[in-house]
């Protein structure tokens, strides 16, 4: 439409130009150009002659005019574009990259800032995130399972396509020899995204506490710190049991005293925003006392950074280790109702359960079976 204005507006200009010269000089500059005694392009007696003015020379407006009312009449105008984009728009079935995403992102809206507890007693926990750690964990799974689909069945373009691989995925993920907990976290975001009961995927090997390796051996990032470095931050660690964010912005002013015992008030960086307080135990007394004197000669923030590489998870199970053996009780004293029996490939060791709340707590868990699982090995 634009091009055909253009052109419109240029056999005008020609035309209002070469009429204002006398009938003969106009024969006289097309009989040169059309000899070639005139180049086009050339200036003439005023006129600017070329292959196209030429034209419009001989062509009557009236073409011109036809033309521009078949192309008025060819393109639509700026609200039928937006009907058809918007109709484009309704019809074009959403990526599940996208779909789940955004589900995600709902959930999380939805279940931040509310309790867990009380939505699990009204069973109102199946739309709902309740920490960003949680979020990003879901995510990142679903992620890893779009990259699998995507190489793998290419031709999957909605979220309900997607969900029929699921199962496909997880035999994948069994036949790669992951373990049973890392199965199950990709099985559990993958039936939040899709909004299913996780019963109604295949079942995965069962987790298992002999099975757990986490910090049980040395794994390649642990290459990536210096010995001195993961020196200072293990001996912290074991004697407080902070995890790697509370580390950081734990601060020298969060020390104080109760009842001759050294504490940590930890309310920053916590896991699901719970504080607690935590009580300092050292290896020894000793050790206790050199600790207690080190923050106490810092200001601010102790450890501002903590490198990813420092896997903390195992000198957490030794501070856990270390509350558990001043508060137990030896075997003989425990009274059966505080008796915790384990079972399976550790069947018939006891624990007592006073001993483990307090290493429960002071970890920032608030079930006892998750010390006897994770932290006492």
């Amino acid at each position: 439409m634009k091009s055909v204005i253009r052109e419109l507006a240029l056999y005008l200009a020609v035309m209002q130009k070469t009429r204002k010269l006398p009938l003969c000089h106009r024969i006289d500059i097309q009989k040169k150009v059309a000899t070639g005694w005139i180049k086009q392009g050339h200036r003439h007696r005023g006129v600017i002659t070329s292959t196209f003015e030429q034209t419009c020379l001989d062509k009557p407006i009236t073409s011109f005019l036809e033309r521009v009312t078949m192309a008025n009449m060819q393109s639509k105008g700026r609200w039928a574009k937006k009907r058809q984009r918007k109709k484009e728009k309704e019809t074009r079935v959403e990526s599940y990259r996208k779909v789940g995403r955004l589900r995600l992102q709902n959930m999380l809206q939805t279940g931040i800032g509310t309790k867990r507890s009380k939505d699990k007693a009204e069973a109102d926990t199946k739309n709902k995130i309740y920490s960003k750690s949680t979020f990003n964990t879901y995510k990142n799974q679903f992620r890893y399972y779009c990259d699998w689909l995507q190489q793998n069945h290419p031709e999957v373009k909605g979220i309900d396509n997607a969900l029929k691989f699921v199962d496909e995925y997880l035999i994948h993920l069994i036949n790669k020899d992951r373990s049973a907990y890392s199965i199950s976290t990709a099985k559990a975001a993958l039936s939040k995204v899709f909004g299913v009961d996780s019963t109604q995927f295949i079942r995965i090997p069962p987790r298992s506490r002999e099975n757990i390796t986490r910090s049980r051996r040395s794994v390649e990032r642990d290459k990536h710190i210096s010995s001195e470095k993961e020196r200072v931050l293990a001996r912290f660690t074991s004697a407080t049991g902070l995890r790697r964010a509370e580390m950081m912005r734990i601060t020298a002013e969060d020390l104080f005293f109760q009842n001759g015992k050294a504490m940590l008030r930890v309310n920053k960086g916590t896991k699901g925003g719970k504080s607690r307080v935590v009580e300092i135990v050292g290896k020894t007394p000793a050790e206790t006392g050199d600790i207690v004197r080190w923050i106490q000669s810092k200001k601010g923030r102790l450890f501002p950074k903590v490198s990813s590489n420092y896997d903390n998870h195992s000198y957490r199970a030794s501070y856990a280790r270390r509350v558990y053996d001043k508060y137990s009780r030896s075997t003989d004293k425990i009274p059966k109702v505080d008796r915790y029996v384990m079972r399976k490939d550790r069947a018939g060791e006891i624990f007592d359960k006073i001993a483990m709340q307090f290493a429960s707590k002071n970890l920032g868990h608030n079930r006892i079976s998750v010390i006897a699982q994770s932290y006492l090995y």
